[in-house]
Formats: C-alpha cells, structure tokens, sequence
C-alpha cells in the first residue's frame, strides 16, 4: 500500500471515528438482560412502566412481537439494542427534537418510549433483511405498514403528487401517511413476499424518474396508476386504513374473567364462536378495543362490546380487558338473547356501549339484545337503534323508540331491537355498529 493510500485511509478511519463520538447517545440506562434477539437497556429515569409489563419481562414481550412479525418479514437471526427511554431523552438520544423514536443501522440500535415500538423494530428488521438504506417513502411507509397496537388509521394528508412523495426527506411528516397507504396497498393486492422482494431491489436515490422506471419494471404495472388506486375508494365504502396485524397470537378465552399478560399477550386474536356472539368488557375509565387484522375494517370499541361477526371474523383486540364471555347477546329473536350484565363501573369515563353486528349485503336484519344497567343510568341511541323495551315485544312489552338526540332513562333489564336496512349498493358483507351512549 502506498504512503499516500494509508494517509488518506488515515484520515477516513479518523474522520469516521470523530463523527461516531459526535453522534447522539442514550442516557445512562441499564442493561436488564439478553435474549435471543434483544438486548435491553432501561432508562433510569424511566420509573413508571405500563401494567404488567415492566423491565422484568420487556425482554419477553420484544420476543412476542419478534416471533409474531417474523410471519410475514421472514428476518434473519440478528441481535438489536434496544433503549426503552423516558419520553423527555428521546429528543436527545436520536438528535431530533421532533422525533418519537428512532433507529441506528450502525449499531443496530433503538431509541424508544414505548415498549415494543411496532415502527422502529420493522425498520430494524428490515435491516437485518438487507442492509439497505431505501428512499424515506418506502422506509417509513414500510415501517408503518405492520403492527398491532393502539395507532391512530391513516390518512392520506392531501395526496402529494407522486413526484413529490418520493423526492421527499423524512422530515415531511406526509412521506409517514402517504407511505403507509402505498405499502399497505401493494402488500394486500401482491403478497408481502412479492413486496420484500421489490423493496429490496429498490433505488436508493430519491429520483422520481428512477423509481418510476424501476417500479414499472418490477411491477409490470404503472406507478402513476397504482398511486391513483391507492387514493381512490369505491362509492360507499366506509374504510379505515390502519396497520396490518400478522394475527398469529393465541385467540382470546372467553370463559370470564381475562388474565393480563402483557409480555405473552401483545394482543388477543378474536376465537371463532360462529352463530353466537361475543362480550368484551373493559376496566374502570378504559375501553375495548377491537381492530382487523387486515387493517381495513372500522375498529369497534366501547365500555362494552356486544359483538356478532361470523366466522373467520380476522379480529383482534387490544389489552386491558377485565371479561370475554360467548352467548347469545345479539340475537335474532328477542326471546332467545341472552341477558348481558354490564359492570357496576359502567358509568366512570365517557365511553359507549357498542353492539356490533355482521350484515349480509343487500339484506335488511333485526337484531335484539338484553342488557341489564346495575343502577339507573340515561341511554342515548345512535342511528338504527330503534326501541328500548321493558319486556320482549311478543310478550307485551311496553317500547318506546329511541331519538338519537335524547337520553332515555333505564334501570334493570331492557330490550333493545336494532334495524339495520339494505344498503343501496353492492358491497361485501359489513359490519355495523351502534353506539349507546351512557350517562347517569
């Protein structure tokens, strides 16, 4: 090697090494423990952990989402570092006082609040895949493509033209939503192993003109076409857009009361009961809360939920929950629906009860349930709850019908008959929902 190579080489290694030393750290954290993938270290601020999943058992509930995700990534055995870190250092661990979290290719290192960020494990995920660093759209699209958490659907924030979106920095919180949308499109209408593969023979440069031309020669389709698809929902369709959930995680029992297990059960797929339905109640001030696992049915949620949806229903639903009981609570006669006790604390917080129901399409369906109000509360109805009754209609009940804008008063067990009408154009089987609301 010639004098004037190893100077330069010098100097590379030395300008490398100064930039590493200037590269953001995190706080003093403490390493927990090691796993097959993970390495865990905690913030010593962080002092305040959600129920159930504490340092302890972070290492436990980084390995579940591990072995659910590796489903559809397919990663190779890699270790991460992985920071959990009181909120207030995140600006000051991943050098940007607008980030949320971030994630160090160099060091195969997270920075994170939230244990486990869905986000920033699929980028290092991706990473062990293939060590690429792809445009912004396609990585933080990617990034917010799978997951089953509490994140809020997207929404495309103005379609930016196509041009734009992939010329874009990270720092466009736009590229986030409208990256989303395109992933998620392409895994749902190609398969994600089609998707790995084209995201891996990616351009890296944020050229418009060369991710066209190499999208079109992958694809064999259009991308202006496909951009255009992405934001174009058929007349009618109510949808929302959320991340897809792998759905590989044991279904919930639906014998009583639920024991929380927040290191094994990131979340509960919804079992198969057929014909009947299922109860889901939340804790005091909490709510249920229902998502699909392909992430474009609306979610379900309530202090309460009373759910018919069929089989394969491809559901799943977050923790907290107290009690999952399987009955007849929607029925298609009033005679034949069980009675439905709500909690005691049903009136502590602002949420409803919801009735879910699945609907073939064009049909017009009646449904009934029984619910019994512990102490006298006031029942608000949303559109196509038609009657509250004392008893069943047949039996002589006395019904009255429900305004949407009024509040009707209930104590003890009352009837409610629901009348969803046919839906004026052609669209698969849905669900629908009323929300009751509750006051006291």
């Amino acid at each position: 090697m010639s004098p004037l190579r190893s100077t330069v080489r010098a100097a590379l290694a030395a300008l490398l090494a100064s930039v590493a030393a200037c590269a953001p750290k995190p706080p003093p954290s403490d390493l927990v423990g090691e796993s097959a993938h993970f390495r865990l270290f905690v913030d010593r601020a962080l002092t305040v952990f959600p129920p159930g999943l504490d340092s302890s058992n972070g290492l436990v509930a980084l390995e579940t989402e591990w072995s659910d995700v590796e489903t559809m990534l397919k990663m190779p055995d890699g270790k991460i570092d992985y920071y959990w870190l009181a909120p207030e250092h995140i600006a000051t661990a991943c050098g940007e006082t607008h980030e949320l979290g971030c994630m160090w290719e160099d060091r195969m290192e997270i920075d994170a609040p939230d244990l486990p960020d869905a986000h920033e494990l699929n980028h290092a995920y991706l990473y062990l895949r293939s060590h690429r660093r792809t445009i912004p759209f396609l990585a933080e699209g990617f990034a917010d493509s799978i997951g089953c958490d509490y994140s809020a659907p997207t929404a495309s924030q103005g379609e930016m033209p196509s041009q734009d979106v992939v010329a874009a920095l990270p720092s466009r919180s736009d590229v986030y939503a409208e990256g989303a949308l395109f992933l998620r499109y392409l895994i749902r209408t190609q398969g994600i192993d089609a998707v790995l593969r084209y995201y891996e023979q990616s351009p890296e440069q944020r050229d418009p003109a060369l991710f066209a031309t190499n999208f079109e020669a992958f694809w064999k389709m259009s991308f202006d076409a496909v951009w255009a698809a992405v934001h174009t929902l058929p007349v009618g369709i109510v949808r929302e857009d959320s991340k897809i959930c792998p759905c590989t995680l044991p279904a919930l029992a639906t014998t009583g009361p639920v024991t929380a297990d927040r290191a094994h059960a990131l979340y509960w797929t919804l079992p198969d009961v057929g014909d009947d339905s299922i109860a889901l109640t939340a804790g005091p001030g909490q709510a249920v809360l229902i998502r699909d696992c392909a992430g474009l049915a609306p979610r379900i949620t309530g202090k309460a939920v009373l759910a018919r949806l069929g089989s394969g229903s491809g559901r799943y639903v977050l923790p907290p929950l107290i009690s999952a009981t399987v009955d007849r609570y929607v029925s298609d006669d009033c005679s034949g629906a069980a009675v439905f006790h709500l909690p005691a604390d049903f009136l502590i917080g602002a949420f409803p009860l919801s009735v879910s129901v699945l609907v073939p399409n064009p049909a017009s369906l009646s449904a009934y349930v029984a619910v019994d109000f512990p102490v006298p509360a006031h029942l608000g109805s949303s559109s196509n709850f038609n009657q509250i009754c004392d008893r069943c209609p047949a039996d002589g009940g006395a019904c009255q019908t429900l305004a949407a804008a009024s509040m009707m008063p209930v104590q003890g067990t009352v009837y409610g008959r629901l009348q969803v009408f046919p839906r004026a154009i052609d669209v698969p089987p849905f669900v629908w929902t009323a929300e009751l609301g509750l006051a006291p």
